[in-house]
């Protein structure tokens, strides 16, 4: 059966302040576009009791370069409740995934969709990635790791919050 991607929890108790950078930094390409889809997460700002929260991007940035997004999952404090990107190797390529048929048929090279904070699913074209992605996640301690393969059972994923 064909890899489409990696599937992940990440526990509380090892969940960080940085958790888009934990998975993805030094694992995606920096020339890349990235699109923000639907999705809650925020930018934290002081400690313990007195944290506040402000979204981690702003409306005006749905489309974001690669520098300007690893800078900003790398050095801005971030909770993510549910999260939705898509990166693509040019803005010109730039199309809406609703699904995997839809991720297949462009040329979307990454989509990475998070759940309930913890719940992590990617989905990739290159099976060297999938498995530097399932070395990644066993490495930063990640649980109930499988890698998501094309099947009968659910030929069609959705990819999105």
């Amino acid at each position: 059966m064909k890899k489409i991607g990696i599937n992940f929890f990440v526990n509380d108790t090892i969940h960080t302040d940085f958790l888009l950078s934990d998975i993805l930094l030094n694992m995606i390409d920096l020339s890349w576009y990235w699109v923000r889809g639907g999705g809650e997460n925020y930018q934290v700002e002081g400690e313990d009791y007195n944290k506040i929260l402000t979204p981690l991007f702003n409306d005006e940035e749905v489309v974001l370069t690669g520098e300007k997004f690893i800078e900003r999952i790398t050095t801005t404090k971030h909770y993510v409740i549910t999260a939705d990107f898509k990166a693509f190797p040019t803005k010109e390529d730039i199309v809406k995934i609703l699904d995997y048929q839809d991720f297949e048929n462009s040329s979307c090279q990454l989509a990475i969709i998070i759940l309930d904070t913890g719940y992590v699913s990617v989905y990739l074209k290159d099976e060297p990635i999938i498995k530097g992605f399932m070395e990644k996640a066993k490495k930063n301690g990640f649980s109930n790791i499988n890698i998501i393969v094309a099947d009968s059972s659910n030929p069609n994923p959705s990819l999105t919050t």
